[in-house]
């Protein structure tokens, strides 16, 4: 029997496995983020805390992103 704790981190390797076996530069670009944006909710589902710290790295924070 798995734990509750390796189901989230198998199924992100998985996902991540299936998208490499799929060939990148392969799938059209709104595809691309598609999938990886499903990557990133299985990693937000894993550390909620990495959810927090994402929105500093795209900018989406108040007074954050590359406008200086």
């Amino acid at each position: 029997m798995r734990s509750s704790e390796g189901e989230p981190v198998d199924r992100l390797a998985e996902a991540i496995d299936a998208l490499a076996g799929e060939g990148l530069a392969d799938l059209p670009p709104e595809i691309l983020l598609e999938r990886v944006a499903g990557l990133w909710s299985l990693v937000e589902a894993i550390d909620p805390e990495i959810a927090r710290r994402r929105t500093g790295y795209t900018g989406t924070e108040t007074g954050t992103g590359t406008d200086g």
